[in-house]
């Protein structure tokens, strides 16, 4: 992560902070409390030194959605990569066709209007439910085991 972004929560982020739905590792609750939209990603990391190298528990908050940049450029993750990007993008909408056919046209839809890996990350993570439900729970670890290595 770019020690000169400044991060904000998201709405998951706040919904997190508020009800503790997402189940966030404990480890991760601290450094998001702390996000305010005003402070660096340098300084962030320098409040939580005790913890180690906090740089990779940012870059995890920002993985799984729950913090976004709101200044100071992208970060330095994969995160800008459009191969990358474009790749996930394909594996995820053709694994969702092949197994809903014309129900994942929406799903798609979306899937495909996001701009970052970032994005589509927080995408996907916020519709986990959903995609367990309409793939059955064997497909949905089939999907994700497939995706999931493409996003980070």
């Amino acid at each position: 992560m770019n020690p000169e972004s400044v991060l904000e929560k998201t709405t998951k982020g706040l919904e997190e902070i508020e009800t503790r739905k997402h189940k966030l590792d404990p480890k991760l609750r601290p450094i998001l409390i702390s996000v305010n939209g005003k402070l660096k990603a340098g300084e962030l990391t320098s409040q939580f030194a005790q913890l180690g190298d906090a740089g990779p528990l940012l870059d995890e908050l920002l993985k799984q959605g729950f913090v976004r940049v709101v200044a100071g450029g992208a970060p330095a993750s994969a995160g800008a990569d459009p191969a990358k990007l474009k790749r996930a993008v394909a594996e995820a909408t053709r694994f969702l066709s092949e197994a809903l056919g014309p129900g994942a046209d929406s799903l798609n839809q979306k899937i495909e209007a996001v701009k970052t890996l970032d994005e589509l990350n927080a995408y996907l993570d916020s519709r986990r439910d959903p995609l367990e439900l309409a793939l059955g729970k064997p497909k949905a670890a089939q999907f994700w085991q497939k995706v999931g290595p493409l996003l980070g």
